[in-house]
């Protein structure tokens, strides 16, 4: 029963009035709980782990059936299909006496099931494609059938993606995240509900080829023949899986990485400034430093040459203690699909000669003693303009200011935004007063993630040669 009574403020506070009898039920009922509580949590460290990984599957075969009686079954079919896989594979590994292995290979099919299962109305991208360049494919789950990869492409868990001799892709996570795909890669989309943090893991499985990864606020996960590599958030990694051997090669370039066996075992973490390598079947090697990449000193960024008979480009940059010679790559694109140059050197520049105008992205690597090259320098651009006319511009006589068209901002999810467009031709671009990379013929594309709920406004700003500048103001309302 409650009363009230009246301070002489004139206040008003309850009071609340329990008999003996009413609060010798609640400790008795409180004591039950604790009691029932701690029962439940000694039993659970009692089981064995057979027990463990019988209960995992039983639970995992329970989501199957769930999966298998939806009425959309055959839209997720490819996901039935890896579970059941999982599943099927759990039971092997316990007949076999490997209960822990087989507990995990049951989780992972729970985990595969979950994720379809949250997506049985709208089914929402695991990833896309945000840059394609060259012949990029991809396949939907096993159907068999390649098809080829546009911008915007959607990728859902158990997709493929392949890219061929002078290719490149970039994918964008639903997390934010970027992936960057190099040429004659193949990789599977691997995305699930993790049943311990109940959030969604971005993760590939590489079977060849070379990625790098940007992680965001999350963890990036990349499998390979025999290891099991994690990204920490907020860093970039380079992993490596060779074409004839399998061999799997991790280097941390930014924040921090961890490595471990695919079969089970102690993880390798690695900084920045570390690599590793392991076999295909999971066996580590013993961390060490690669040789950093030099800074580029000339050309410097966005400089621009004037086209003439003969004219020439050095490309000069500072030594690197430890580096036993240089790789200077040349290309025209931004992700180094297609090289223009490739080659070594042991000292510290190089002369080309022009033949051809346009933009050009370059970078440099360090070579180790063995003569690997290490991760490569933040690449500069450079222009070549007027080659071939037998006229030198005048910069001070242009007073035009460059053309500038913007597309519709993209909504990639959540606060994600892709702004798009075309510049002139050799003009350098901003966005919120950020340098970004411009192809070529003057497209250019940034990921824009914004943190304000409402409306926003993105400046994008493009100045030329001659410092003439043009300015857009574009809104993007971002939901909640």
């Amino acid at each position: 029963m409650s009363a009230r009574k009246r301070t002489q403020a004139g206040a008003d506070i309850d009071w609340y009035l329990i008999s003996i009898d009413r609060l010798k039920q609640l400790i008795v009922g409180l004591v039950i709980v604790v009691v029932g509580a701690s029962a439940f949590l000694y039993y659970r460290s009692q089981q064995t782990p057979g027990q463990k990984a019988e209960k995992a599957i039983a639970a995992a075969q329970t989501s199957l059936n769930e999966l298998a009686a939806s009425s959309n079954f055959s839209k997720y079919r490819n996901d039935f299909d890896r579970a059941k896989l999982k599943v099927d594979q759990a039971k092997k590994l316990l007949a076999g006496e490997k209960p822990s292995e087989a507990e995990g290979a049951a989780i992972e099919a729970q985990a595969i099931i979950r994720t379809a299962l949250a997506g049985l109305g709208e089914r929402e991208s695991d990833a896309q494609f945000l840059t394609v360049e060259g012949q990029v494919e991809f396949q939907k789950g096993g159907s068999g059938d390649w098809k080829k990869a546009d911008r915007n492409t959607p990728l859902f868990n158990g997709d493929w993606v392949k890219t061929g001799s002078g290719a490149s892709a970039e994918l964008f996570f639903s997390n934010g995240s970027i992936y960057t795909v190099g040429a004659n890669a193949l990789l599977e989309v691997y995305a699930a509900i993790n049943p311990t943090t109940n959030r969604k893991d971005n993760a590939v499985e590489m079977r060849v080829g070379r990625l790098e990864i940007n992680t965001t606020e999350d963890v990036g996960t990349v499998r390979t023949p025999g290891t099991q590599v994690v990204i920490s958030s907020e860093s970039t990694a380079q992993v490596d899986v060779d074409e004839q051997d399998k061999a799997t090669r991790v280097v941390a370039i930014k924040g921090a990485a961890a490595v471990s066996p695919a079969k089970g075992g102690t993880a390798v973490a690695l900084n920045k400034g570390e690599q590793l390598s392991a076999t295909d079947q999971g066996d580590l090697g013993t961390k060490s430093n690669y040789v950093y990449p030099p800074a580029l000193q000339s050309p410097t960024e966005n400089q621009v040459f004037q086209g003439a008979q003969g004219r020439t480009v050095e490309f000069v940059w500072a030594p690197q203690p430890k580096a036993t010679g240089y790789q200077l790559q040349v290309s025209r694109s931004r992700l180094f699909s297609a090289l223009e140059i490739d080659a070594s050197r042991t000292d510290t520049r190089a002369r080309v000669k022009v033949t051809s105008e346009g933009s050009f992205y370059w970078r440099v690597a360090s070579l180790d003693a063995a003569g690997k090259p290490g991760p490569t320098s933040p690449f500069r651009r450079f222009r070549v303009t007027g080659l071939g006319t037998g006229i030198t511009p005048t910069a001070s006589a242009d007073k035009t200011p460059p053309t500038l068209e913007l597309k519709k901002p993209t909504s990639l999810g959540g606060q994600f935004y892709l702004i798009e467009g075309k510049a002139e031709a050799g003009a350098t671009v901003f966005v919120d007063d950020l340098e970004i990379s411009v192809e070529p013929d003057g497209t250019f594309r940034k990921l824009v993630s914004f943190t304000k709920v409402g409306l926003n406004t993105v400046v994008v700003r493009a100045v030329d040669p001659a410092a003439n500048q043009s300015l857009q103001r574009v809104p993007v309302f971002v939901e909640e």
